[in-house]
């Protein structure tokens, strides 16, 4: 009765390890399962089938065993995840104001206009829009747009957009090839996950992190990937990348990749994202972490009408010739909505099993919160005629130490841009960066008036465009339905 018992037993070991034939599967069980869990997940497994078997063999000790594994468990995957959190604060080096000043960073077009801009340059194509990344070695915008059809066939093109501070932007197609078939959130062989599992079932790789490029006519789609390290407390660490021709369909796995040698990130943004949550317990322990909440800072926008709601933290900005980073506003977890850190992960490079270079800049100049600036903006330059036809503050990305930069517009344009300085100051400027007039001037003076603007808050109507010119008479309309109203 022992030997068939034990035939059957093998048989269906066999039938449920069918699955692990398939390098995602395996790779899903091991990394999520097995190392992603670490110890515990093992112990409260482990614990939990001894406890079945001893409750249904009748052995009170081993289901005891099995249920005292259990039990330990728990804690020890709450150790594991605050040693997690811990180690990721500990890669941020913590730069004092009096040591070392933030760096100063170029100029890019708001992220969300480029977004909203690339269905305008998607014309010919009869996929779907997918992620838009900014390419701060290029100083472009990519967007990948996926084939339609069953099981996810593969990207159809790739849209880069030369995007200038102002105006439309100019796209440029890059094309898949027929046999170029994979993308992430494909099934089976169009699976690109599936293929970067073959070449290492350890690697972790994410939709939100793949982002492409065009080299040469060639599209090219990278994926910063990673790897677990510490079984007992599992954490993830840079792996490289890998890279999938979308000319020939081939893969490239590159553990090392040195600043200049792509345009975008090779260090993926659920890294950066990982550490900035994890600054969380800066200066803190876990009481006054969590329970006080009066310690940590945190990325996250505290305003309903925070200008920066839809992109507010891990700006792709570039600092130097090849360099570039996710740089990361922080403001205290306590009341306080002030801006006084901001966190940059060096993004350019990245070196398989060490972790991606961060710091933290404390400011020697704080700000005030997105949306007290984005009042305090519109405040100082009421004037604008733009305000009436639904101008609005964009994005206000850091420029360095005690600048920052705001940008003004419409939902596929920018009008003007903002400096902010440290004294609290501002200076109105073109889109393209002529300076207009500032807030500390007494009053604009009419060879500085942008266009639209007579004086005393004037409009002319003959520099407003139709659409602005119908949005404009619709308010009047609408302001002197409600005074006669009110009457």
């Amino acid at each position: 009765m022992k030997k068939p018992l034990a035939i059957a037993g093998a048989i269906l070991l066999a039938v449920l390890a069918i699955p692990l034939l398939d390098p995602l599967t395996r790779a899903r069980v091991f990394t999520g399962v097995f190392l992603g869990g670490g110890l515990a997940l093992t112990l409260l497994v482990a614990g939990i089938l001894v406890a079945l078997i001893g409750f249904f063999a009748g052995k009170r000790r081993l289901a005891g065993l099995g249920i005292l594994a259990a039990v330990i468990a728990v804690p020890l995957a709450l150790a594991a995840s605050w040693n997690a959190n811990v180690h990721l604060r500990d890669t941020v080096a913590v730069v004092a104001a009096e040591d070392e000043l933030l760096p100063e960073t170029g100029l890019r077009a708001p992220y969300l206009v480029a977004e909203r801009q690339a269905s305008s340059n998607s014309s010919g194509t009869v996929g779907d829009i997918t992620g838009t990344t900014y390419l701060a070695g290029k100083n472009v915008y990519s967007t990948l747009v996926e084939r339609r059809g069953w099981l996810g066939p593969g990207y159809e093109t790739m849209i880069v957009q030369e995007l200038a501070l102002t105006g439309q932007a100019t796209g440029e197609r890059c094309d898949f090839a027929a046999h170029a078939n994979k993308r992430m959130n494909g099934y089976f062989g169009n699976s690109l996950t599936r293929a970067i599992a073959r070449i290492d079932t350890g690697l972790i790789a994410k939709d939100v992190d793949t982002w492409g490029y065009c080299d040469n006519g060639i599209p090219k789609i990278v994926v910063p990937v990673t790897k677990l390290e510490n079984w007992l407390a599992p954490r993830d660490v840079p792996a490289g990348i890998v890279i999938y021709d979308g000319s020939t369909g081939e893969l490239e796995h590159r553990p090392e990749v040195a600043s200049g040698e792509l345009p975008g990130p090779a260090v993926s943004i659920s890294q950066s994202r990982r550490i900035n949550a994890s600054l969380a317990t800066l200066n803190g322990g876990w009481w006054s972490t969590h329970i006080l909440k009066s310690t940590g800072i945190t990325d996250e926008p505290k305003d309903e009408d925070d200008t920066n709601l839809g992109s507010h933290s891990n700006f792709s900005l570039n600092h130097g010739d090849t360099k570039f980073g996710f740089f990361s506003p922080f403001t205290s977890r306590a009341s306080s909505r002030t801006i006084d850190h901001v966190a940059v992960l060096d993004s350019s490079q990245v070196t398989a099993g060490t972790s991606a270079s961060a710091k933290l800049y404390a400011l020697r100049s704080p700000r005030q919160s997105n949306a007290a600036t984005a009042d305090k903006i519109k405040a100082d330059y009421s004037s604008l005629s733009d305000w009436a036809t639904g101008m609005a503050v964009m994005e206000i990305v850091p420029g360095g130490e005690g600048v920052w930069h705001a940008s003004i517009g419409q939902k596929q344009n920018v009008n003007y841009r903002v400096q902010l300085n440290a004294d609290g100051s501002s200076c109105l400027l073109t889109a393209t960066g002529n300076k207009l007039r500032c807030s500390t001037d007494a009053e604009a003076s009419p060879g500085d008036l942008p266009e639209g603007e007579l004086g005393s808050g004037i409009v002319d109507p003959s520099g407003l465009t139709n659409d602005q010119l119908k949005a404009l008479h619709e308010a009047i309309v609408k302001e002197l339905h409600e005074r006669l109203t009110e009457q």
